[in-house]
């Protein structure tokens, strides 16, 4: 049994050296590295690092996809005590660029070129917005002058040594994960090196995973589900990740099948597509025996047909970057089918739920529906640098989630959906007020408002209601193209509606978003409404 109490994350990789040398840590395309390997260019870099100042308590971004490179990164800067700020790498300059100030980041780990993205001259270009931005760590090569080569940094720390700092375990900072608030503005999330180590093996509760398992990391790593379940809870326990910089079906049915893959983390969405690929039947997916579906609540009925179609024991559970980079709410395993179609579990040990009036703030009975709030060692040290949010989201140590969920008389909780107007698609958050505050700027809009429509696949759909200005015409190509570059492409609009005025609040001064006769009724009912098919 491991002793989380006192592990750093850091001591995680070198935990696994010392049981498992030669074992595969991690597969990455081509590249394989044993946890040998790995700790031995962790601490490289870690060297390397410590070489150029780089001192516990320092905040350092890691702005790249899934990759060997992310996986040393991460672990060389919480061995040397740093707080890693992550940047999902699907953000663009505007958004990347108020994370790095936020956050006061030394510096950031990047990628030159990604998916037809350049990051280089995408940070170069606002190097001189970011005070405290000192250094630019690039995995490749060409990156000029001020920017340090990832590979030539390993190669320096080989012949460098460093001593690691002291860590209080339940005190010290390991990571910022940055999620969007009710200003739409992101905040940073405060998580301990306690709460993201046990947050790591407590998804190893929901599936019995163990040493043995071979999972599957397409999940982005910089959000709060993909950090804690695929960047260290393999390496917790000893087994292997074969990772991947993006969901693709067919590439992870190779996968599966050529790496024996065990185990599958997803969101409804990934599931979803997989079931629907004809070519599925084409791939030997037996190994696949468990996994976890979260990031959205699960439609009804898709737990039960992924395990008659694919074999695979699935249970979903309740997560946020709030409890992150884990879980606050899982079914214990083994639970029976009809438990994990219908519920999201209950609370985790150690920790407190409750359910309470979203008016009044009071506790609602067994069975009525209430708001999630949480108390225990998971939860958030607080937003960085942000005390009004903290104290508005956490009240006398309760967590307040905004998630709408009851408790039932068996102790199970079963989630209904959200009171605020975030959009879910396909496990992406996206925020009305950060589309529409750009949108707004293009030259043939005079009103915009976002609001949610369904899709069957990812859950919901961006719809942007728009107002054109007098005698222009405007289509969805048109507001995604002047989007281009300004915020990442999982947020742009995917259906357009045309309207000549928005349904008003009594008092004409709020638009009436929700309920008969709002918005999103109107667009979802508007059959002129154009869609991105895409």
């Amino acid at each position: 049994m491991i002793d989380l109490e006192f592990l750093t994350l850091g001591q995680v990789i070198e935990k696994g050296a010392e049981s498992a040398p030669a074992k595969t840590a991690v597969v990455c395309e081509k590249d394989r590295k044993t946890y040998k390997e790995m700790n031995d260019l962790v601490d490289a870099l870690a060297a390397g690092l410590a070489g150029l100042g780089i001192l516990k308590g320092d905040r350092i971004a890691i702005y790249m996809h899934n990759s060997i490179e992310l996986m040393t990164a991460f672990y060389a800067l919480e061995k040397l005590g740093v707080i890693v700020a992550w940047v999902n790498p699907l953000y663009r300059q505007t958004e990347a660029e108020f994370i790095l100030k936020n956050s006061e980041a030394r510096g950031v780990f990047i990628f030159r070129e990604w998916e037809g993205y350049d990051y280089l001259e995408a940070i170069s270009g606002i190097r001189d917005s970011l005070l405290n931005l000192e250094f630019i760590f690039m995995a490749g090569e060409g990156g000029g002058e001020k920017v340090f080569e990832f590979e030539q940094l390993v190669e320096q720390g080989k012949k460098q040594t460093y001593t690691p700092p002291s860590i209080d375990t339940k005190n010290d900072l390991a990571m910022l994960i940055y999620t969007s608030g009710t200003t739409g503005r992101p905040k940073g999330a405060m998580i301990t090196h306690y709460q993201a180590v046990r947050a790591g093996m407590e998804y190893s509760y929901g599936i019995n995973a163990r040493s043995d398992d071979i999972f599957i990391g397409f999940l982005p790593v910089s959000h709060s589900y993909g950090c804690g379940a695929i960047l260290i809870q393999p390496l917790l326990l000893h087994s292997t990740v074969v990772l991947m910089d993006k969901f693709d079906p067919l590439s992870a049915f190779r996968i599966i099948e050529e790496e024996k893959i065990t185990i599958q983390l997803g969101a409804p969405a990934h599931y979803i597509i997989e079931l629907n690929q004809p070519f599925r039947k084409d791939y030997d997916l037996t190994s696949l025996r468990a996994g976890m579906i979260a990031g959205q609540p699960a439609p009804e009925g898709l737990i039960m047909k992924i395990e008659e179609e694919m074999g695979v024991y699935i249970t979903s559970f309740w997560g946020a970057s709030e409890v992150g980079p884990g879980l606050g709410i899982r079914c214990p395993y083994p639970a029976p089918l009809h438990v994990r179609e219908k519920y999201i579990g209950k609370p985790i040990e150690g920790t407190e739920a409750r359910i309470v009036d979203t008016a009044t703030g009071e506790r609602v009975p067994d069975g009525e529906i209430g708001e999630l709030t949480l108390r225990g060692w998971h939860v958030l040290k607080g937003y960085w640098r942000n005390p009004e949010e903290t104290k508005k989201q956490i009240v006398d140590g309760w967590l307040f989630m905004g998630d709408l969920v009851s408790r039932e008389k068996n102790g199970y909780f079963k989630i209904y959906g959200r009171n605020k107007d975030l959009i879910n698609r396909g496990g992406y958050k996206i925020y009305p007020y950060e589309l529409e505050s750009l949108i707004i700027d293009h030259p043939k809009v005079e009103q915009i408002c976002i609001v949610a429509t369904p899709n069957p696949v990812l859950g919901e759909n961006i719809c942007a209601c728009v107002i054109p200005m007098e005698g222009h015409t405007l289509t969805l190509g048109e507001i995604r193209d002047f989007l281009e570059g300004k915020i990442a492409q999982n947020k742009f609009p995917n259906e357009l509606c045309i309207m000549k005025d928005f349904p008003m609040l009594s008092g004409g001064v709020k638009i009436k978003k929700f309920g008969k006769g709002g918005l999103a009724e109107m667009a979802k009912n508007d059959r002129n409404r154009e869609g991105h098919r895409k």
